[in-house]
């Protein structure tokens, strides 16, 4: 359950695992970060669907990605790297840093095979911790879900140049 005060009145938001992440990354430090080379973007990681909620995966045929919705339940034991590179004005809501107010992960990851019988999904490029609970799955749909116009500030782009994408 989730609790959060939004003005003066008090609301409760109950959140139910649909399953869990299956990854070889017990611990965020496990969790290879790109500095030039390929990172956790070519691992292979299972969705595990509780009993439940296996058939509702029936028609991901075709899909190529998906965005999986996961609670990042280790939150509070990652600790913020020296360098960083974000300015000191930059606060929690402009960065992707895991210790939030809610820890809800994103990520948008390939599909590889998945059985509605066994409830299994496995897919390409998920940065989360084994046994992470899994919240909900969408189908990525390139009209939707992409912005190719889409503006990041300077300081996000010198960092990834320097520790993600270098030329």
């Amino acid at each position: 359950m989730v609790k959060s005060n939004a003005g003066s009145q008090s609301r409760e938001i109950t959140l139910n695992p649909v399953g869990y992440i299956d990854s070889r990354y017990a611990h965020y430090r496990d969790i290879p970060r790109p500095h030039g080379q390929k990172g956790w973007t070519d691992d292979i990681s299972e969705l595990i669907l509780y009993p439940e909620h296996r058939a509702k995966i029936g028609g991901l045929e075709g899909y190529s990605h998906m965005i999986i919705l996961y609670w990042i339940h280790k939150a509070r034991e990652w600790r913020m790297p020296r360098d960083h590179g974000k300015p000191p004005k930059v606060r929690l809501f402009a960065t992707r840093m895991p210790v939030r107010p809610n820890p809800i992960g994103l990520s948008v990851v390939e599909i590889v095979d998945f059985s509605s019988v066994s409830g299994r999904i496995t897919v390409k490029g998920l940065d989360a911790l084994d046994r992470s609970p899994l919240l909900d799955i969408k189908p990525y749909i390139p009209d939707f879900d992409s912005y190719p116009g889409a503006t990041l500030p300077d300081w996000v782009k010198k960092h990834l140049k320097k520790h993600h994408h270098p030329d």
